[in-house]
């Protein structure tokens, strides 16, 4: 059974009904990663955060079903909903500088996260599950390490700190944001990494929005094309990479890259 099931998913602008996203259905499995790839402003982000039961302020959700682990999302209330978001869906932002308390140190940030869901029925509990996730994260957990502010911390570790912070309560889904934007590209290959191997560890699905296709292709087992605020295209990460169904896939794959390619300056 699919943990996630999105079908007929439509976004529109709420002054004037016109469309954002329309017609968009996909499923994720257990452990499974699908990445939703296009250029901005195709409405990928929004498919992304639609999977929280939120839309941006002057837009709503018009339509469709949104099921996690068969809780239809869209039928709860808003204090409902707001306890399924860190619970059963979570969000690892683009910017991790902009996303965390910038007063609170790090052992708070991500106790606060496990009193509000009430996850550990002791402070001993609680400890334990926070250097849990941080080990799986790849972060120091010593006590000064713990006791640091955000800004005492690299963007990567910034990240990971949100990484920690989005399964700390072990959710079902994890939407994630273009989480790498802002990173090297060596500190960016391990993000990714502890990502995939998280869902696969924990049976985490995964919703990973981005605009960068070669970050997909050792990262989702699926990819959705997105163009105009509809699905192209969407099917097995080297399906779609190697032999894409649509122009429009086929036009993005033609532009990635190829550091071994000779070109002439000016061409």
């Amino acid at each position: 059974m699919s943990v996630v099931e999105v079908d007929g998913l439509r976004v529109v602008i709420a002054a004037t009904g016109d469309d954002i996203v329309e017609d968009i259905s996909f499923s994720i499995e257990s452990g499974e990663v699908l990445g939703i790839v296009g250029e901005s402003g195709s409405g990928k982000t929004t498919i992304g955060t639609a999977l929280l039961g939120y839309a941006r302020p002057g837009s709503r959700i018009d339509a469709g079903t949104i099921r996690i682990d068969g809780v239809d999302l869209l039928a709860l209330d808003s204090l409902a909903l707001r306890k399924a978001r860190g619970n059963l869906v979570s969000y690892i932002p683009q910017d991790p500088g902009a996303a965390l308390n910038p007063a609170l140190r790090i052992f708070e940030q991500v106790e606060e996260v496990l009193a509000a869901h009430r996850v550990g029925a002791s402070d001993q509990e609680r400890r334990a599950r926070i250097e849990q996730v941080l080990g799986e994260v790849k972060l120091p957990t010593a006590r000064e390490f713990l006791r640091r502010f955000p800004h005492q911390l690299s963007g990567g570790q910034q990240q990971r700190v949100c990484i920690a912070l989005a399964f700390v309560a072990l959710p079902k889904v994890v939407v994630l944001d273009e989480p790498t934007t802002g990173l090297d590209v060596t500190t960016q290959a391990h993000v990714l990494a502890t990502v995939r191997d998280l869902c696969a560890k924990h049976g985490v699905a995964a919703l990973y929005v981005t605009h960068d296709l070669a970050v997909l292709s050792g990262l989702a087992q699926r990819v959705m094309v997105v163009y105009a605020g509809r699905a192209a295209e969407l099917g097995p990460t080297a399906q779609v990479f190697g032999a894409g169904a649509h122009p429009y896939s086929r036009k993005l794959v033609a532009a990635i890259p190829d550091p071994s390619a000779r070109r002439e300056f000016g061409t």
